[in-house]
C-alpha cells in the first residue's frame, strides 16, 4: 500500500516533471542530464509566474500542457508499449484512437493536478544517470518534506527523429508504462481492446484510477 502510494505521487507529478526533463529541447542541443539541470528552474518559474491561473483555470494548465510538454513525450512509444502484443493486432485505426484517447484520458485525469505540484523540489542526481546512442536514463529525486522519503523517479528516454523523448517513467523502482500494461490488457482480456478504447474516448477517468488508485496520493 505505500508503495503504491508513493507511485501515485510520482505520477500525479508526471506531467510537471516531464516539463521539467524535457524542456530545453533538441538531442544535439545537451546531454540529457544537462538537460533536466538547466530546464528545472527556468520551467518552475515560469510555471509559478501563473500559479493562480494554474489553481483557478484548468483549461489553462492542459493548454500549456499540451503545447510546451506533450510534443516532447513519445506518446506514440508509450502507447506502443503500453498494448505491446494487442498492438500487433489492432488496426490502424485502433491504434490511433487509442494512443489519442488514452493521451486525452490521462491529461484530464492528471494535468489539472499539476499546480498542485509547484511546490515540490527536484533533483537531478547525476550519479544515477546513464546513457548511450540508444537510450538515456535520468535519475531525479522529488522531495517531499514533512519528514517523508524522497521519491526516486527515473526517466527512461530515446532519440526520436533527432531528439530526446520520455518513452516511460519509473517511480521507486515501478515503470509508468508496466503498470497501465497490466491494467488494460485486464480490460482487453474481459471486454476487448475496442470496449477499452470506447472507454478511453468517453473519458472514463477510472481506468487510469484502476493503475494508480486514487485517495493513494496527495499532497504531503
Amino acid at each position: 500500500m505505500a508503495m503504491r502510494k508513493r507511485l501515485h505521487t510520482a505520477l500525479g507529478s508526471l506531467l510537471l516533471l516531464c516539463a521539467l526533463v524535457l524542456a530545453a529541447g533538441p538531442l544535439h542541443a545537451a546531454e540529457p542530464v544537462e538537460l533536466v539541470e538547466g530546464a528545472i528552474n527556468r520551467v518552475l518559474e515560469t510555471l509559478r509566474a501563473d500559479e493562480a491561473r494554474a489553481q483557478d483555470d484548468p483549461d489553462f494548465v492542459l493548454e500549456v500542457i499540451e503545447e510546451e510538454v506533450l510534443p516532447l513525450v513519445d506518446i506514440d512509444g508509450m502507447a506502443r508499449l503500453i498494448l505491446a502484443r494487442h498492438w500487433r493486432d489492432a488496426t490502424p485505426e485502433q491504434r490511433q484512437r487509442f494512443t489519442e484517447a488514452f493521451r486525452d484520458t490521462l491529461l484530464n485525469a492528471y494535468g489539472v493536478r499539476l499546480a498542485d505540484y509547484l511546490d515540490r523540489r527536484v533533483v537531478v542526481v547525476p550519479r544515477r544517470s546513464r546513457q548511450d546512442d540508444r537510450m538515456a536514463v535520468v535519475s531525479t529525486e522529488i522531495e517531499m518534506g514533512r519528514g517523508q522519503p524522497n521519491i526516486i523517479v527515473n526517466y527512461r528516454l530515446r532519440p526520436v527523429d533527432g531528439e530526446w523523448k520520455v518513452f516511460d517513467v519509473e517511480a521507486e523502482g515501478l515503470s509508468f508504462v508496466g503498470n497501465f500494461r497490466s491494467t488494460f490488457n485486464t480490460e482487453i482480456g474481459r471486454h476487448g481492446l475496442d470496449a477499452l478504447i470506447a472507454r478511453l474516448e468517453e473519458g472514463d477517468r477510472s481506468l487510469i484510477e484502476e493503475a494508480v488508485p486514487e485517495g493513494e496520493g496527495g499532497r504531503g
